[in-house]
């Protein structure tokens, strides 16, 4: 591990902070390449980018602050004291980050497909630099595995499982095949937003799976606090998977049929 990446008198400079930073960059150029080829002004980009990047930081965290008050109890000042007590929730930022671009998108006038379409590859390739990041600075503790080559690979903290390499292979895969999704869309010309609820799906699903080799202390109902929210992530992108198929449409006399029989029991003695 390397979590000191250089070091000049006093000052310090951490490798997980470069990356984030990095990672931050990254997402911004991808979003805003990916929006500007869809025709979308540049100034509302900026705003966007903007005005999501304080909700995903402020939710970030909230989320941790929720899901360890224990870290708060002695002193509510903490909470802003970054410093002092460091901690920010991952999926908690990317959620709060993404509601509020797409509530923003009406305000905009920008079509909330190209949003979604935009953010998937964005966030993946930015989580891949923020993962580097964690593994540098070993902010995951993998649990404790007895594979030969994980013991071999990293012997030096205890024969772990090494969760951000696992995280940063997962997305590469995930991204890869977002991109061969994006080839058969453009060919078929599949609606705006689909590609980016094809990565939400994958990335729940994935990085659920992976939350299980993760050494964690926050539980609820046998479940980590994480994959409560990519369930939550999964739910959601699936209702939106079947809002987008005409799902409303296809339920839509079954609804009618009920209300008539709502009345018609009313009317019953």
């Amino acid at each position: 591990m390397h979590p000191l990446l250089v070091t000049i008198g006093s000052f310090h400079l951490y490798s997980l902070s470069v990356c984030v930073v990095l990672g931050w960059l990254v997402f911004s150029f991808l979003f805003w390449r990916a929006l500007r080829s869809q025709g979308v002004d540049e100034e509302h980009i900026f705003d966007l980018t903007f005005y999501s990047t304080l909700a995903a930081g402020v939710c970030a965290r909230l989320v941790f602050v929720v899901l360890n008050m224990e870290l708060f109890r002695d002193s509510l000042l903490k909470i802003i004291a970054l410093w002092v007590q460091p901690g920010m929730s991952l999926y908690g930022g990317m959620i709060g980050g993404l509601f509020v671009l797409v509530s923003l998108c009406r305000t905009y006038k920008v079509r909330v497909g190209y949003v979604l379409d935009a953010f998937g590859p964005a966030f993946g390739a930015a989580f891949i630099v923020g993962a580097i990041g964690a593994f540098l600075d070993g902010t995951y503790v993998g649990r404790i595995t007895n594979l030969p080559w994980a013991v071999r690979f990293i012997g030096h903290v205890g024969g772990r499982h090494p969760v951000e390499l696992y995280e940063i292979a997962a997305m590469i895969g995930i991204l890869v095949f977002i991109a061969i999704l994006t080839r058969r869309g453009t060919k078929e010309k599949w609606p705006y937003g689909l590609l980016g609820l094809w990565f939400f799906a994958t990335m729940s699903v994935v990085m659920f799976l992976l939350e299980f080799v993760k050494d964690t202390r926050v539980y609820f109902n046998s479940l980590r606090a994480n994959q409560w929210i990519l369930v939550a992530l999964f739910a959601e992108t699936i209702g939106a998977f079947y809002v987008r198929g005409g799902g409303r449409e296809a339920i839509r006399p079954l609804v009618n049929r009920l209300k008539k029989y709502a009345k018609f029991s009313k009317r019953t003695p």
